[in-house]
């Protein structure tokens, strides 16, 4: 009787342990999550600019990107730091290209690099004096992440739509409101095993353009899964060229 009653038991302690490791196990869509936080596309502040400064005198942009963000304690904290270049390589086109590094107390720093592609979809300028200048475009970004120590890097793949009202202000400075939703793929790599999965994406923000160049940008962005973080993020832009203000 007692060598079945500790089989049931040896029986029970095994499903047990499976049962945890079944509920302590990522799922695809959080391996996703942690993928695109580990490179540009979830880690660095999306950029949405004017229509009218594509269609301006100016080749391109330069932008220096901040976010920060927390995952379950407060106390470990996540500094992403950008730096990307824009060129306006055509009507209504974008190019560009990311550098960034994450670092946080206490754990290996990370580097990172992205390209993203933007086009126009749909402009529509503001009529009279009333109202704003309506934008929908498309930008598909690609991004990659490695660990500096640790055998650890990470693939991600966005496509999103930016919605933008933009305002003019005094002295033909600008006033751009935005929201971008967007379907990303991520995929991360530990030790030559790979996992990822889709997932979606979703940011808003404002920025503000002067007519002499400059451009302050603010923003948040969120995974759209429980338990992900929200993103926080600043930047500070500058237009390559003299900008022309239109109509």
């Amino acid at each position: 009787m007692r060598p079945r009653l500790l089989l049931t038991a040896a029986l029970a302690l095994v499903a047990s342990a499976s049962t945890i490791r079944a509920q302590v196990a990522e799922t695809s869509d959080q391996i996703a999550m942690e993928a695109l936080l580990l490179t540009p596309v979830g880690a660095l502040p999306h950029l949405v600019r004017s229509q009218r400064l594509v269609d301006s005198a100016s080749f391109g942009e330069v932008a220096g990107r901040f976010a920060r963000y927390s995952q379950g304690n407060p106390s470990l904290s996540f500094n992403n730091l950008g730096v990307t270049g824009t060129l306006f390589v055509r009507h209504r086109v974008e190019l560009g290209a990311t550098y960034g590094y994450r670092s946080c107390k206490g754990c290996e720093g990370l580097d990172m690099g992205g390209l993203d592609v933007a086009t126009s979809v749909f402009h529509k300028p503001a009529t009279g004096d009333i109202g704003g200048d309506t934008d929908i475009r498309l930008r598909v970004s690609a991004g990659y992440g490695k660990a500096r120590s640790s055998d650890v890097s990470a693939t991600s793949l966005a496509v999103g739509v930016p919605i933008a009202i933009t305002l003019l202000q005094a002295e033909n400075s600008l006033f751009t409101l935005f929201v971008e939703p967007a379907l990303a793929y991520g995929t991360r790599t530990i030790n030559n095993v790979s996992d990822g999965g889709s997932i979606y994406l979703i940011a808003a923000g404002a920025n503000f353009t002067f007519d002499f160049g400059l451009g302050l940008h603010g923003e948040v962005h969120r995974v759209l899964m429980e338990g992900s973080p929200t993103q926080i993020g600043v930047a500070a832009s500058w237009l390559l060229g003299r900008r022309q203000a239109r109509r």
